[in-house]
């Protein structure tokens, strides 16, 4: 019996202890405007109404590895560590931090603010690009389900499929109509 789901805390987002024992990599699934203490909310495949909410710091190493524009970011892959070091009010609490990235050209690292006046290196590495998927499935998959999605159900899902299919601009119109077709078909139903 795996334990492992007993032990999952009760929360609106990822917590440390998410990852305290074991790292999480996952990939992007949409970027959403947060609040003012955590302004940045990122969806994960697989972690449904469990937003990864970035610090500053983890936020400055995101954009260090794939630039400001927070769409662009769907699609691509997180690994994210628990650090038990990091401090919050001066007490030590455990965060989350960001280990791995897909899509960045090599290996990185940042010097990051840890306290007032205090710097360390933050070092991420590259995750390999291990999606095989082909396009053909992408698009197959897409049109297969986003007849029964909701509106913004579809959004994510076409924002995923388009970067998942970047590589691949042949199939970028058919993906666009199929896109349309639902977009008018619930703006009908309304």
């Amino acid at each position: 019996m795996d334990l492992l789901r007993t032990v999952i805390p009760k929360s609106d987002q990822l917590n440390f202890e998410d990852v305290q024992t074991q790292s999480i990599t996952a990939v992007i699934k949409s970027i959403r405007a947060g609040t003012k203490e955590q302004p940045v909310f990122i969806d994960l495949v697989g972690y449904d109404g469990r937003p990864y909410k970035p610090s500053k710091s983890m936020r400055r190493v995101l954009i260090g590895g794939w630039g400001s524009d927070g769409h662009s970011w769907v699609g691509k892959t997180l690994t994210l560590m628990g650090d038990p070091s990091v401090k919050f009010g001066g007490v030590t609490v455990g965060g989350i931090k960001i280990y791995a990235m897909s899509d960045i050209n090599a290996d990185f690292s940042m010097m990051l603010s840890v306290s007032r006046g205090r710097r360390a290196e933050h070092r991420v590495k590259k995750i390999q690009n291990e999606n095989h998927t082909k396009p053909e499935e992408v698009l197959s998959r897409f049109t297969e389900k986003a007849s029964s999605m909701n509106s913004k159900e579809l959004q994510d899902a076409f924002d995923w499929s388009t970067n998942a299919l970047a590589n691949y601009p042949s199939y970028h119109q058919e993906l666009a109509q199929v896109y349309d077709a639902r977009k008018k078909a619930l703006m009908a139903s309304v």
